[in-house]
């Protein structure tokens, strides 16, 4: 399964909203979503997780959804086009198959309002019960449980637990809406990868010849470690089920880790056991298809970290079509050269979005400095402002005693910001008169 496209009416901060997230025929692989917090791209993501979690998972992990109308007077609305991917299961039409389908759910508030002849007089999520494939859908794809069909979420808040890990029971194949759990309850710890693999563990120890759990137990460790920084991998489980890693060297165990280090296993080892439970036939579940929400991917990451996480991400999970939001420069550059980038900004009391084409190959100053992060200086804002007032100075013909004092008191910022002065004609110069106008 991937998407299409995703609509949003009346839906918090938005009027109406149209984002294209593939073609009539393929999906884009890589969607990062930017702006300033407050410009709705958590909503955009949460939106997504409701559509992908089907009717009844809607209604579990946003039992009222009170605040997601702009205005209460009139019902909000979400809607999505999602494609069949070839190995998800159930077919629709008897002579040509269909493989897209279209559907919405409405959103209520606190007035009472009517959807297709029914009337509702609290926050709730209702599915358009006009729509002749959205029986089909909830019956055949987004069933609590089944094969293929492949969605999950990642909230900003996503973690491994930090209390250590005895040995535990089998767990349980998931409901289709906790693959979205993260998103909308910060409480909710990721203890999958931590579960998954004692009890893979435990399966090994007991049969040697269990195929199955040593299979999978493999495809765990290899992702993870693919994910994880040169000189960082997975090590080894104890007798008491606490799991190792070497960190430079040294022995670590998982609650012992950096945030960093817990933030991505956490993701990563959830999702992968999730792909084995949704393709267990599958010869390699990760390399399946399906739509994969991160928020703030860049969370509790280094920059060196941030620059390729992206990189390995799309390489570990290759059919995977991500939809991510960040607030880094460094996620944006590292995506790769067919990511599709868009900006979330305020305009007119509204929020509009906007595609930012070419991105990939620029430099992290040219980055920020651009369109998609709204022209922001590099230069902290006490320099920034002396910069201006240098350059503002400089285009005077003739300066008065106080801006000649002014002038030579901005001197050491630029000296320092550029190492020396730049020339008359130089393109620092240039760009910075052009930033200086545009930041004002």
């Amino acid at each position: 399964m991937w998407v299409e496209e995703i609509t949003l009416d009346n839906i918090k901060c938005f009027d109406k909203q149209y984002i294209r997230l593939g073609t009539t025929k393929e999906c884009f692989p890589w969607i990062t979503l930017l702006g300033e917090n407050g410009t709705g791209k958590s909503t955009v993501l949460q939106a997504l997780a409701l559509l992908i979690a089907g009717p009844e998972g809607a209604k579990q992990l946003l039992t009222r959804p009170e605040g997601w109308l702009k205005t209460e007077s009139i019902p909000g609305k979400i809607s999505i086009k999602i494609h069949q991917s070839e190995n998800d299961p159930a077919q629709f039409g008897a002579r040509k198959e269909r493989k897209q389908f279209s559907y919405t759910f409405y959103v209520t508030g606190n007035q009472k309002l009517t959807i297709n002849n029914k009337v509702f007089t609290e926050p709730v999520i209702a599915e358009d019960t006009n729509n002749r494939i959205l029986p089909w859908l909830r019956e055949n794809a987004l069933l609590p449980k089944g094969k293929g069909w492949f969605g999950a979420g990642y909230g900003a808040f996503r973690r491994l637990t930090r209390e250590n890990r005895i040995l535990v029971p089998a767990l349980q194949t998931p409901l289709r809406y906790t693959n979205f759990f993260t998103q909308f309850r910060e409480d909710r710890a990721l203890e999958a990868f931590e579960t998954w693999m004692v009890y893979l563990d435990y399966r090994i120890s007991k049969s040697k010849d269990d195929k199955i759990a040593i299979r999978q137990k493999e495809w765990g460790i290899k992702a993870i470690n693919s994910l994880l920084p040169e000189g960082n991998e997975f090590d080894s489980i104890d007798e008491n089920g606490k799991i190792w890693f070497k960190v430079q060297g040294s022995k670590v165990s998982t609650v012992a880790l950096s945030d960093g280090f817990r933030s991505i296993l956490a993701l990563a080892g959830d999702l992968i056991w999730r792909l084995i439970e949704a393709f267990p036939e599958s010869d390699n579940p990760l390399h399946e298809v399906g739509i994969v929400l991160i928020d703030e991917l860049d969370i509790h990451l280094h920059p060196t970290w941030q620059r390729t996480i992206a990189g390995w991400l799309r390489a570990t999970f290759p059919k995977i079509q991500f939809i991510m939001a960040t607030h880094s420069p460094l996620i944006v550059a590292g995506a790769g050269e067919d990511a599709i980038t868009y900006r979330f900004f305020r305009k007119n009391n509204n929020i509009e979005v906007e595609l930012i084409k070419n991105i990939h190959a620029w430099s992290v100053d040219k980055i920020l400095q651009s369109e998609a992060f709204g022209l922001v200086s590099t230069f902290s804002p006490e320099t920034q402002k002396n910069i201006d007032k240098y350059y503002s100075l400089k285009k005077k013909k003739k300066l008065n005693d106080v801006e000649k004092i002014e002038l030579q008191a901005t001197i050491p910022f630029v000296k320092e910001a550029y190492a020396e002065l730049p020339s008359e004609n130089s393109l620092d110069l240039k760009i910075e008169k052009f930033l200086s106008e545009k930041l004002k």
